[in-house]
């Protein structure tokens, strides 16, 4: 289950797989994939899950084909490091692209991206200025606003600590839309979170499973 909220005049719906869609432009937004990172850890001997890039452009097909999305720009951190052409993740998503020709993909580039250096050309990826100007909104990885603009970001890949009876709690993924600046989370695994005080947050939307939850207004302290 997914849920919408406007901004700026612009219906957005906020998607459990830690992606943002503008049915208007029939684009999807997506911050922090971060492809290569769990190759990375495990070189480092980490022992993480092998196959989660192939897993994450499986749900981004699903999303493109029940969505009938036409643009994914992503919001900084596509990659995590440099990638080799001979490094398993460079080849599935080089394979992945040749799949999905006509699907337009750009890119707003992050701190990750800058220093794996140029995008492989076989990806076919269009690489914007930060910010991006599209509609009311400026799109760039560092949550930094712009006066006059709606920021949408990423980068700090926010979560939440959810409280309930006792001592249970959980941390979970979340959107969150201040006054002047939105922030999307990661869409990568292994990538750690920036918990977010709800009380300066705006409007809080929390990633339950395959749901994504309104949080009511935090109360004010004291």
């Amino acid at each position: 289950m997914t849920a919408t909220t406007t901004i700026a005049g612009e219906l957005l719906q906020l998607l459990p797989q830690r992606a943002l869609l503008w049915p208007a432009r029939r684009m999807l937004m997506v911050a922090d994939a971060h492809f290569g990172k769990a190759a990375r850890f495990r070189t480092l001997g980490v022992p993480v899950p092998a196959g989660t890039t192939a897993t994450n452009l499986q749900v981004l097909d699903e999303l493109v084909v029940r969505h009938a999305v036409e643009r994914i720009v992503f919001l900084g951190d596509l990659m995590h490091g440099r990638l080799s052409p001979d490094a398993a993740t460079f080849r599935v998503l080089v394979e992945w692209r040749a799949r999905r020709p006509g699907l337009s993909l750009e890119l707003v580039p992050g701190n990750h991206d800058r220093h794996a250096g140029d995008l492989p050309p076989a990806l076919g990826i269009q690489v914007h200025a930060d910010p991006h100007d599209i509609g009311p909104f400026a799109l760039r990885h560092h949550p930094e606003p712009i006066e006059g603009r709606y920021v949408l970001a990423g980068h700090v890949h926010p979560v939440v600590t959810l409280h309930g009876s006792g001592r249970d709690r959980v941390r979970t993924p979340c959107f969150a839309f201040g006054e002047d600046v939105g922030l999307l989370p990661a869409f990568g695994a292994f990538t750690g979170g920036f918990a977010v005080e709800r009380a300066g947050a705006g409007r809080v939307f929390v990633v339950a499973g395959e749901r994504v939850l309104a949080l009511p207004p935090a109360l004010p302290a004291g």
